[in-house]
Order: structure tokens, then C-alpha cells, then sequence
């Protein structure tokens, strides 16, 4: 049961119960249960038609106060539009929060800021007059607890923190040093060792996850679509979930076609479509024969003749029959074979239950936290987020772009890190993570993901010469003399076109020999 929890939570402001908002809730938005007759949510609800009259008189009141301009609220709030979607530009207003700097700073406090080996060494670095990130401390502690230290004394933090300036101080890069190039060498060189590799799903017939140099493109290219879209989705009941809840679970997301759960016979003397039920194929996806019955009616707006009221096996459709009553005129008005002939490519290909884009889901088991999780073919960050059995804050995908379009610019720059360092990881390779933040910083560096290539970074650049040289020349040129742009040579790859020594290293600095007077 994939219940919308945006749809039932406002159904509970509305004050309806718990139990008619979560059954109404059910595979449903705001726009479905707006349109739900009083009889539908009695047969929903199972309840009298009284209660049910009451209900629809709560959802229509909020439908008519909506419409109607009204605020929901009593007090003057601030609000902000959110972009919910590129695709679909899909407008919400929600209460600005207030900014609270110091609960912001206390909620990024270290785990283990109260451990004792972090304390001695903060104590330490204050002693040595150093300001240490508490990301420093917490990698040190992390190293020396697992060493099996438990306290440190004072010479022995002075120790550590002497070292760890040291190697702090080494590791920063020289001014005027060509960062980028660097940069674009420690990943260009492990790159030509990579492979055309793939990453096979466990448990998943014929998937096969993309990895390697194939990953890398699709990553730096900023391809809306990854070849092989995959999600890890975690139960909100965490190591409480068991393998069935999982399994029901996975049943409720994945796209359940027509052709899943049923065999399509084509009766063309009749001018009919026959659909035979699949009893164990109906079981494995949580579903009845009347619930796909009132899934093809609604879909397709036919009336669908069963062999049975209460649990059909055989459901019949015939093209421009919408009601029982259009059966009598039927003789005098036969629909055609072209007509027949559209209404099963329409019925063969039609999504009756599942998540859009969710091909497949599998239920994984992860040892080191003892629960079970979900590992899917296919990815709709968007709508997953929508099930309230899911827990949002640990469900990931590797669509990047799906990441920036529902949790912002830093938590695709942290994707594009992730992505990265995972894929690297994989074919066994060592890059350092700094060079993978420049990486990360470019390509979202004005706000949006960019591709590393001429309709991205590479063709944004402010120097002329730099543009041309890597992609249609001519074009840029061209562009450039029509609205008389100006290259101030401040680049790398401009001043080494022209000749002259670029701005880095001994370039970066001017001598000039002034003789006595």
C-alpha cells in the first residue's frame, strides 16, 4: 500500500480520521480524492453513506476555500516558491523558516565532540594557538579510537596535533599554482587505465549497473539520465522492517503493466479485448482482480465487463462502450478494427500500479546494520519521496540531476563528490578527494549543473581564444567580432595561443631592472 503522505496529511487538517485519510490516501493525490463521489469513498472508506456525505463535505469545503483565494492560515507568514521539478515547472508555497546560526553551528557539532580524545586534542591545538576544522579533529579521533586508544595525555595531543599541522601545511597547494591543470591530470591519467566495465545487480536478471570510464562521462557530462538510474530506498522503521515489509513494499513501487499481470486475447470477430488474470502474478503485486478493474475503467474511461463481481479472472473491454447501457446499442453501431487495434496498444503498455520510472525493485539486506533496504532499476526521487513509509533523510539516487532539481545546488555538489569517489573506488584507483571537490566546485559553480564541455563550463568561459580553442572555432570568432568582445589574456590556454607566458608560476610574478640614475 503506497500510502501519499502529502495527501494524508492534508486530509488530517482537514479533520477527517486517521483511518478514512490513510485508506483515502492510498495510491492517491490531492486532484484524485478532490474528484471522489460520495458513494467512491464510502466503498473506500468502508463506511455508511452518512459518514461518508460528511467527509465530502470537508474535502469540498477546502477544495471551494482554495479555489476561492482564501488563507489557510490566520497570521501574515513569509512565503518562497520552490521549484519542484525542471520538466515540470510546478509551483509551491511553503512558510519561509527563520535562520538560527547558533542551533545551526550546535547541530553540525562532531558526534564526538564529548569523547575524551577529542577534547584533549582541542585542547591541544588551542595550546599550539591553531584553528583546526572540527571535520580534522573528528578524522584524528575517529583514527586513534580505532587504534584502541581511548585517552591521550597532553604530550601525547601535542604529538598528534604537531604532526597533523605538519602534514596540514604540506598539503596546501602553492600560490599560483595551476590548480585546474593538476586537477584535470590526476583524473585524466587513472582514467585511461580504466574499463568499459559494468556492475551486475545481485538477485536482478539482466541488469547491469554502468561503472567505470562510461560512469565518469556520464558524470562530468551532466546527462539528465544516467544509463542505469538506480535508487537505495530505506525503510522508515529502520531495523524494525522486516523482509515482508520490504517485499510489500517493492511490490507497491515497482510498474506493474497490464502484460504483468494479466494475458490479452485480441477477439477480432467480436470487436473485444479479453483480459485473463494472472492469479499468482496478482498476488506478487498486492493486487485484486476488482482493484485492476477500476484501474482500467478509470484509465480508459470504458465500462469493463467481468465474469465475476467480486473477483473476476476474466475482464472484457470493447472499444466506445462507456457504460452498460451502450451494450443495447452495440449491433447498430459496432466499433471498428482500427479502433480495437488502438485500444490494446493502449491497454498493453498501461501502468495500473508503481512508481513512474521504477522498473524494478529489489529487496537487499545490508549486514552491517542488520536491515533491509531497496535497491531499484529506475529512478523518481520526486514521487518516492512522497511514500510515507520511506525514510527521505537515507534514501539516495545516482541521477545527479534529479538530486539538484529536489534537494538543491550543495546536495548535487556533494552528489557529484559521492558519484565520483564511488566510481574510482570501484576500478581500484586513487585520486585524491581535493581534486574531486574542484571538479564538483566548477560544475556547479554558478548555481546550476553544468557539463564540463562546450554547452557548459568550456563554453561559458570569459576569454574568447580559450572557447574557440576547443570547440567550432569559426563560430566563436565570429560571434566574438559581430558584438566587438575584448580577451584580456588572463588564462591559461589564451596566452599560450598568443605566445606569451601564462599567469602561473614564474609567470606569475614581474621583474624589471630599474639602472642607477
Amino acid at each position: 500500500m503506497v500510502v501519499k503522505s502529502a495527501t494524508k496529511k492534508k486530509l488530517q487538517d482537514l479533520g477527517v480520521p486517521d483511518t478514512f485519510a490513510h485508506a483515502l490516501a492510498n495510491d492517491r493525490k490531492w486532484d484524485d480524492v478532490k474528484v471522489l463521489g460520495v458513494q467512491d469513498i464510502a466503498q473506500v472508506c468502508e463506511t455508511d453513506s452518512e459518514t461518508a456525505e460528511k467527509v465530502h463535505a470537508q474535502i469540498h469545503a477546502a477544495d471551494r476555500k482554495s479555489s476561492d483565494g482564501e488563507a489557510d492560515g490566520g497570521g501574515p507568514t513569509t512565503k518562497v516558491t520552490l521549484r519542484k521539478s525542471r520538466s515540470r515547472r510546478v509551483k509551491a508555497d511553503v512558510d519561509l523558516q527563520t535562520y538560527n546560526a547558533s542551533s545551526k553551528i550546535q547541530s553540525m557539532r562532531s558526534a564526538l565532540a564529548d569523547d575524551p580524545v577529542f577534547t584533549a586534542l582541542e585542547k591541544a591545538a588551542e595550546k599550539a594557538g591553531m584553528s583546526l576544522t572540527d571535520r580534522i579533529f573528528e578524522d584524528l579521533t575517529d583514527a586513534i579510537l580505532k587504534r584502541g586508544k581511548k585517552k591521550l595525555t597532553a604530550a601525547q595531543a601535542d604529538k598528534v596535533i604537531s604532526h597533523a599541522a605538519t602534514e596540514l601545511d604540506r598539503s596546501r597547494i602553492d600560490p599560483y599554482e595551476a590548480a585546474g591543470i593538476v586537477t584535470a591530470q590526476s583524473l585524466g591519467e587513472p582514467g585511461t587505465q580504466m574499463t568499459m566495465r559494468t556492475f551486475h545487480y545481485a538477485g536482478v536478471a539482466t541488469v547491469n549497473v554502468t561503472q567505470g570510464l562510461p560512469r565518469i562521462i556520464e558524470i562530468v557530462d551532466a546527462r539528465k539520465v544516467p544509463n542505469t538510474p538506480t535508487m537505495k530506498i530505506y525503510l522508515k522503521d529502520g531495523i524494525k522492517a522486516t523482509s515482508d515489509d520490504a517485499k510489500k513494499l517493492a511490490a507497491s513501487l515497482e510498474v506493474t503493466t497490464t502484460v504483468n499481470i494479466a494475458t490479452i486475447e485480441t477477439d477480432v470477430a467480436q470487436r473485444r479485448l479479453v483480459l485473463h488474470l494472472n492469479k499468482a502474478n496478482l498476488e506478487q503485486k498486492n493486487m485484486t482482480g476488482v482493484e485492476v478493474r477500476e484501474k482500467l475503467e478509470r484509465a480508459t474511461r470504458l465500462h469493463v465487463i467481468p465474469d465475476k463481481e467480486k473477483s473476476p479472472k476474466t475482464l472484457t473491454l470493447i472499444p466506445n462502450v462507456h457504460s452498460a447501457e451502450d451494450l443495447d446499442t452495440l449491433a447498430e453501431n459496432p466499433p471498428s478494427y482500427t479502433m480495437l487495434l488502438q485500444l490494446e496498444e493502449k491497454i498493453r503498455d498501461l501502468r495500473l500500479k508503481g512508481v513512474p520510472g521504477v522498473e524494478r525493485a529489489n529487496v537487499q539486506f545490508n549486514d552491517k546494520t542488520g536491515e533491509h533496504y531497496l535497491a531499484t532499476i529506475g529512478s523518481n526521487l520526486q514521487r518516492i519521496n512522497e511514500i510515507e513509509a520511506i525514510d527521505r533523510t537515507r534514501t539516495y539516487t545516482n541521477n545527479i540531476i534529479e538530486i539538484y532539481d529536489q534537494l538543491g545546488i550543495e546536495a548535487a555538489r556533494q552528489a557529484i563528490v559521492d558519484e565520483l569517489r564511488e566510481t574510482l573506488d570501484g576500478a581500484r584507483l586513487e585520486v585524491d578527494d581535493r581534486h574531486l571537490l574542484i571538479v564538483a566546485d566548477v560544475m556547479t559553480s554558478e548555481g546550476e549543473v553544468r557539463a564540463i564541455g562546450r554547452h557548459g563550463v568550456s563554453g561559458t568561459k570569459h576569454s574568447i581564444l580559450a572557447r574557440a580553442a576547443f570547440e567550432v572555432t569559426v563560430n566563436h570568432l565570429l560571434k566574438a567580432g559581430i558584438i566587438g568582445e575584448r580577451d584580456h589574456l588572463t588564462g591559461v590556454a589564451e596566452n599560450i595561443i598568443v605566445g606569451q607566458p601564462i599567469a602561473l608560476g614564474t609567470g606569475s610574478v614581474e621583474l624589471f631592472y630599474v639602472p642607477d640614475a
